[in-house]
């Protein structure tokens, strides 16, 4: 027996979560498929990081 088997044997079984029903299925993938929204922090972090880009593009080139 190698050692991943040996380790594998002596894990903890882990309880498995319950079975969903249809609709609690539906919003589980309902709220995993929509796409976080955007915190005012996180847009004024990547416009800032977009200029300075710009901004050290252009020195570079000149």
């Amino acid at each position: 027996m190698d050692l991943q088997s040996l380790v594998a044997a002596h894990m903890p079984n882990r309880r498995r979560p319950t079975p969903m029903g249809a609709a609690a299925e539906d919003r589980y993938y309902r709220n995993q498929i929509t796409l976080p929204r955007l915190k005012l922090r996180l847009l004024g972090l990547t416009a800032a990081t977009a200029g300075l880009t710009l901004f050290l593009a252009g020195v570079i080139k000149a």
